[in-house]
């Protein structure tokens, strides 16, 4: 690690780092590595990586272009790898809270993971829970930068942290190809709502450009110094959430527009972005006002919810339910358990409340099975504890489907993170698309939220690989965070009937410009796109879509100029940044990963042969 270390810094950084090494009182490469060495040995580290990152300047290297990619992934994995070993060491031997924030505050800025503010403030929430999981399971540095930092191209060398879940025996039935229903067949209306990000504080006018926090528009945020930097009255560009006016207003819109809604999708996350400065009972009773405002706008709608990773306090923690101290996390699945009722039978509550995840008839012959993906994602600090299947959940998911495929029964799966995202754990990620593969024929759609833009996620045959066999709809948040205009989706599927396969034959989607609506007193939301005629699309089979990635990939492409558009929910402020070849090749590749632990299809891009300019 120490080498590795030193070859990035002083090989890859070169023209910045060598010129620099005086100030750490070395001059040659031997030297800073004996120094590097002497510090481990003394239990000295902590210092001298402060030295190390505040002489190189190692934030301002990571988030420039000066380093190629792969260089600059090391470096990060490298110091955070490091840093966290050193940080093990203080908890180990007895050091203070106090000084464990101050060192977990120093690695999080030295790489670039946020502000002073932020991290500081967010760290004196999180080190309780970090403090308990170093003195009760061994953990590396490099183990823990790996999980943690996966979406960065970190990884474990722990092979405790490869495991397998065990599917049921039945063998798989043959698979039937899509079938297009019958012109006039019977359809159904499903409408996505995601990533609400409800802010109860939201104040018009107020400080929108104070970045050091990530999160503004509040009365706390001040005032702006500027006529430019106030914050708009339906909702901001900037680091800001959606007020509950803007909310209110648009589940209006969507209740007259769209009288047809069979049910509702609701893929989580609630909580505002305030993550430095969360508690249990804000995050309630956030929760509790979102959910009042989806019963009061959709009377009588049935609505199949999923938890989201801002929902916990502090945000991503979500502990394995046999953790019953004071980290036990039962106060939200308690509460959501409660609030869901509203919509759901009383004989999901028991999963509700053990780890927030259920399987419930939509209709017969249809079922929903919502899945908790708070246990694959990255940033879940408790999965450094323990990462295996926890909760035994995608076990539970494998004998949903099975009981589902005995029954002949087809199944949405819902759930907040979409698998093949860049933060979901690879194990974990693979795992699930081996269960979603095997049951293929019983899935008829899935669907995720999370990202806060509009897209799609191919799922591929291991076994044969140019088979398209599913896809997965990622829908578009509610909140204008950040940069982007408020969205939601509504699909036409395969209506109630004998034998119908309830996939999704067209989906429409909606925004409302938020630079329009700022200057009048009434949001007008708009039908943006519809997807077979946006993208010429006979229908909307997993090859179809597999087929328009492939289109998109086309060097100058007016498919993807138009789908950079949707998929930004035509943000202004993305949409003047564009998207560049790296941008392009990256944005593709994430719909063509389903599977986190491979993206070796990513190279078929043909983009992949064009050199990039590299940002981080």
């Amino acid at each position: 690690m120490i080498n590795t270390l030193l070859l990035i810094l002083l090989a890859c950084s070169c023209a910045t780092a060598l010129p620099q090494l005086a100030s750490l009182g070395a001059t040659s490469t031997d030297e800073l590595q004996r120094e590097i060495e002497k510090a481990f040995r003394t239990g000295a580290v902590g210092p001298l990586l402060r030295n190390v990152t505040q002489s190189l300047d190692l934030r301002d290297l990571l988030a420039s272009e000066r380093l190629p990619k792969e260089p600059r992934r090391s470096l990060l994995c490298s110091t955070c790898s490091l840093g966290v070993a050193q940080i093990i060491h203080e908890v180990e031997n007895g050091a203070e809270p106090e000084a464990i924030v101050s060192q977990l505050t120093d690695l999080c800025v030295a790489i670039g993971v946020a502000t002073l503010n932020v991290c500081e403030h967010f760290f004196v929430l999180a080190e309780p829970q970090l403090h308990w999981i170093i003195l009760n399971r061994h953990v590396t540095g490099k183990d823990a930068c790996g999980m943690l930092f996966v979406g960065f191209g970190c990884e474990t060398d722990n092979p405790e942290r490869v495991w397998e879940v065990s599917l049921p025996d039945a063998p798989k039935p043959p698979v039937q190809p899509p079938t297009i229903p019958e012109p006039g067949s019977p359809v159904m209306r499903v409408l996505h709502l995601a990533d609400t990000h409800f802010d109860p504080y939201y104040k018009p006018g107020s400080n929108a450009e104070c970045e050091d926090l990530y999160f503004c528009c509040r009365e706390e945020s001040g005032p702006p110094e500027r006529p430019e930097a106030a914050a708009g009255q339906w909702g901001d560009y900037r680091f800001c959430d959606a007020p509950k006016w803007l909310l209110q207003a648009m589940y209006a819109h969507m209740n007259h527009t769209h009288q047809d809604i069979d049910f509702i999708l609701w893929t989580g996350d609630l909580i505002p972005h305030n993550l430095w400065n969360t508690s249990r009972e804000g995050n309630l009773d956030v929760t509790r006002q979102a959910v009042q405002m989806i019963k009061d706008s959709f009377p009588g709608i049935p609505v199949f919810p999923a938890v989201g990773n801002h929902e916990a306090h502090p945000v991503n923690a979500f502990p394995q339910p046999y953790i019953d101290n004071e980290f036990d996390i039962s106060w939200l699945y308690d509460e959501i358990a409660a609030l869901w009722a509203t919509w759901l039978p009383e004989d999901v509550a028991a999963s509700v409340t053990y780890s927030a995840f259920y399987s419930t008839l939509i209709k017969p012959g249809l079922r929903v099975l919502s899945i908790n993906t708070n246990y694959c994602y990255s940033f879940n600090w408790w999965l450094l504890y323990d990462d295996v299947d926890p909760a035994s959940e995608l076990a539970w998911m494998a004998e949903e489907l099975q009981r589902a495929e005995d029954a002949h029964e087809k199944v949405y799966v819902i759930s907040h993170h979409p698998p093949g995202h860049r933060d979901c754990s690879k194990n974990w990620s693979h795992q699930y698309n081996r269960i979603v593969h095997r049951y293929e024929s019983t899935i008829a759609g899935l669907f995720y939220g999370h990202t806060h833009k509009d897209h799609y996620m191919m799922f591929y045959d291991p076994e044969e690989s140019e088979r398209a066999y599913h896809v997965g709809y990622v829908a578009q948040s509610q909140t204008p965070y950040h940069k982007l205009n408020p969205g939601y989706k509504v699909y036409t599927v395969d209506g109630h009937y004998e034998g119908s396969s309830y996939r999704v034959l067209d989906h429409e989607n909606w925004i409302l410009d938020l630079d329009e609506a700022n200057q009048s007193d009434e949001p007008r939301p708009f039908l943006l796109y519809r997807a077979k005629e946006a993208y010429g699309m006979s229908d909307l089979t997993p090859s179809s879509w597999s087929d328009l990635v492939y289109e998109m990939d086309q060097p100058n492409s007016t498919v993807f100029e138009d789908f950079y558009r949707h998929y930004t929910k035509a943000g202004r402020p993305l949409l003047e940044a564009g998207c560049d070849g790296e941008c392009k090749h990256d944005l593709l590749c994430e719909l063509l990963t389903s599977d986190n632990s491979d993206k070796s299809r990513c190279d078929t891009l043909s983009s992949s042969e064009v050199p990039q300019q590299q940002h981080m």
